[in-house]
């Protein structure tokens, strides 16, 4: 089932990408009005779902981006930094009288690049881009539990994404991405420096 997931949105970012990329087949490369060479935006996002965690989500993926504008041999890219928090639990009963929770916090260093889309609008901001990072496990174990073994476990994580930013006035945006990474879906705020 993870896999068919994957997949599938997979397949949507692909989609989303050739919808907006046809906008400009056979057109020289140009930067899109919203996000011009040497800007810089910070973004502020709230995420569903995330790969590599343990038991029952207790606090969602909360992420904050920056993303910095540059264009190399005429193609719209940015670069930039990504950090994420979330939080899980997991709780194990055994033989219906001992509880033990253990309560897992994720903290993500990563970064970011992507490709940015000309649209001939001047509010939307799409692109498609990729992630890495390192995602930071923390464990609060149980004290009464008898076998002694950690649950720590970080681990790299990658990612990819297809999203867009909708610009409501000139330094404001709200933003969606759709991908794999720090959360499969990623909602939240843009702001323009």
């Amino acid at each position: 089932m993870k896999k068919v997931s994957i997949l599938v949105i997979l397949l949507i970012c692909i989609y989303s990408v050739n919808l907006f990329a046809q906008e400009s087949v056979g057109k020289t490369a140009e930067y899109p009005i919203t996000f011009q060479s040497g800007e810089k935006i910070v973004q502020a996002g709230l995420g569903f779902g995330m790969m590599g965690v343990y038991g029952d989500v207790v606090i969602p993926p909360i992420s904050v981006s920056v993303d910095i504008a540059k264009e190399i041999e005429g193609f719209p890219v940015s670069f930039g930094g990504i950090i994420g928090l979330s939080k899980s639990e997991y709780d194990w009963t055994y033989l219906y009288s001992d509880e033990y929770k253990w309560t897992y916090t994720y903290f993500l260093l990563g970064a970011r690049a992507a490709y940015h889309l000309k649209m001939k609008s001047e509010k939307i901001d799409p692109y498609g881009g990729i992630m890495l990072g390192y995602n930071i496990v923390s464990v609060k174990e149980p004290s009464n539990y008898p076998v002694g073994y950690s649950a720590k476990s970080s681990y790299m994580m990658y990612g990819f994404y297809g999203g867009a930013r909708y610009f409501f006035n000139p330094k404001m945006a709200v933003y969606a991405e759709l991908g794999y990474g720090f959360g499969y879906l990623n909602l939240g705020i843009s702001y323009k420096l």
